[in-house]
């Protein structure tokens, strides 16, 4: 369905002047201060504390290698260049292009291009190429911060390493050069103590020892950040201005912040032992991962709020990823964050039901539904785009619970009898600003929370007619906005006299000032650890 998009991409900071210009430095004379000040040792201050606070080991590949940094830069600046350049770019999917041994895009120097692209990657190359990347775009906001005070702050060190960084480019245009200090800044900040970071000894040889006046200069202290709740927000959390507006306006400033902050962490890799794999317990499918090369340290979940949860600490297995396993290739799990698991698990799936997935997407709360049905009952799979259908179907094979779920049109959907399920789930399409550590690029450009309230409570009307009564009905977004969650099920209720509020068993802790009903839920990452979701559940009073 068609939503109007709030687009609050930043602009790419430029200059009228191209970076030849403004260094006074023809393409020659270029080359050569890049290699005087990058062998210099007296570019920028080694008193202690000036560096990156950490110095992460550099990473050798798995056949040994030590990773090849100038690769590793010229791509990712590669790639933030077209992220920053282009407006609407999805910054995973440039990843993914990014990541392949042929691509290359423009002519960034660094990485020794042939006739046929640049390279292939080794396993830790292409981690750090990703770190680089995505870090970028989370914390883009703020890196332009960075950046406009270290060119501003006047100090002839940082000026030496800001020239040093343009330098690198050779005779690249500004968009490239921006992109430059964008990772460089990113290296020497928030991004230098993820393992994938380079070491300081390695940025002082591709930028020179200005770099250590870099960290100095954008340490959290020293940068005069703005003094209005929103824009602080804004600028330190890498949150566009109106959404960090959103966020005050629910959760008041200090729990805002802490959300956004929240958000900015990469979301931990959450799995579901999946229930239809009669006998195999949640336990046996961690000891069947256990035994798998690659797969380090496996925990219970964050919020041990949903029961086959569990957590695999240092992410995807090495080698083949997540995907490559066999125990999820053979259905034993899904990937799944928990709080996903717990609206599926609100629905209550039981044998024999027959339950309406109004907007099933790819289908991830069909299987868990699905996996508590003892292979008995039906779930009609409805969702707008029929692709995802297909990708659903394709899972549901794999976790053995295909017989079990029927896909059905809009058409179909608009056909059916009144009172002919037990259960519905409406796992609305919203705005997804609860799962903006999933995909970095969408905190820039969401749709807009207004329209899609609109369009939440219309699916429900529509579909409500078809729950028998005495049925289960579930709404859910992954949102954390009143205006497509609290409000949208308050609305309903004053509509539709016969459904009445649902009670969970168990309360769930929330943000501190949230006001809450018995039936509803909100998950938050700075309170539980999952992503950002809301559910409310209700029951159709029986006909006397």
């Amino acid at each position: 369905m068609r939503v109007t998009r709030v687009t609050d991409a930043p602009t790419v900071m430029s200059s009228s002047a191209s970076a030849p210009d403004r260094l006074g430095l023809g393409p020659g004379r270029r080359r050569r201060l890049v290699r005087r000040l990058v062998r210099r040792r007296g570019v920028g201050a080694r008193a202690n504390g000036d560096a990156p606070t950490t110095t992460p080991q550099t990473p050798t590949s798995g056949e040994g290698r030590k990773v090849r940094w100038n690769v590793v830069r010229a791509r990712a600046v590669a790639a933030t260049r077209i992220v920053r350049e282009r407006e609407g770019t999805d910054a995973s999917r440039t990843l993914r292009k990014a990541l392949r041994p042929g691509w290359r895009a423009g002519t960034t120097r660094g990485e020794g291009e042939g006739e046929k692209g640049w390279t292939a990657l080794t396993n830790d190359e292409r981690r750090a190429v990703a770190d680089a990347t995505l870090g970028t775009e989370v914390w883009r906001l703020r890196l332009n911060k960075e950046v406009e005070w270290v060119k501003a702050c006047g100090e002839d060190e940082v000026v030496d390493a800001v020239r040093v960084a343009e330098a690198v480019c050779g005779d690249e245009d500004e968009a490239t050069a921006e992109a430059e200090m964008a990772v460089l800044a990113y290296w020497c900040g928030v991004g230098a103590t993820n393992d994938s970071a380079p070491s300081v000894e390695t940025l002082r040889e591709m930028y020179g020892d200005g770099v250590d006046a870099i960290a100095r200069t954008i340490r959290e202290e020293n940068v005069p950040w703005s003094t209005d709740p929103a824009g602080r927000i804004s600028e330190r959390c890498s949150l566009p201005l109106g959404l960090a507006r959103m966020f005050i306006d629910e959760y008041g400033a200090e729990q805002a912040e802490r959300l956004a902050a929240a958000m900015n962490k990469k979301g931990p890799l959450i799995c579901r032992a999946n229930g239809a794999k009669e006998g195999v317990s949640k336990e046996d499918v961690i000891e069947m991962l256990r035994a798998e090369p690659g797969v380090g340290r496996i925990e219970p979940s964050f919020a041990n709020l949903a029961p086959r949860a569990f957590r695999l600490v240092d992410g995807a297995p090495s080698g083949g990823g997540i995907f490559g396993s066999p125990a999820w290739r053979s259905g034993f799990f899904e990937v799944q964050d928990e709080g996903s698991q717990v609206i599926a698990n609100a629905v209550e799936a039981s044998p024999g039901d027959v339950i309406l997935d109004a907007c099933a997407g790819n289908g991830g709360k069909t299987l868990a539904m699905a996996g508590e049905m003892r292979g008995r009952g039906e779930i009609y799979a409805h969702d707008v785009d029929a692709r995802r259908l297909k990708h659903l179907l394709a899972n549901a094979e794999r976790a053995g619970v295909r017989s079990l779920i029927v896909p059905i049109s809009p058409e179909a959907l608009d056909a059916t009898p009144d009172h002919t399920f037990d259960a519905i789930l409406v796992d609305a399409p919203c705005s997804s600003v609860g799962a903006l550590r999933r995909t970095p690029s969408l905190r820039y450009a969401h749709d807009d929370p207004r329209v899609l309230a609109e369009t939440q409570s219309g699916i429900l009307d529509r579909v409500c007619r078809l729950l028998k009564p005495g049925g289960r009905l579930v709404y859910a977004t992954c949102s954390v906005v009143s205006i497509e969650n609290q409000n949208v099920t308050r609305e309903f209720e004053g509509r539709h006299a016969d459904f009445i509020p649902w009670a969970f068993d168990v309360d769930v802790p929330t943000c501190e000032g949230v006001s809450l009903e018995a039936h509803e839920r909100l998950m938050l990452p700075h309170v539980l650890g999952t992503d950002g979701f809301y559910v409310a559940r209700y029951k159709r009073r029986c006909i006397a």
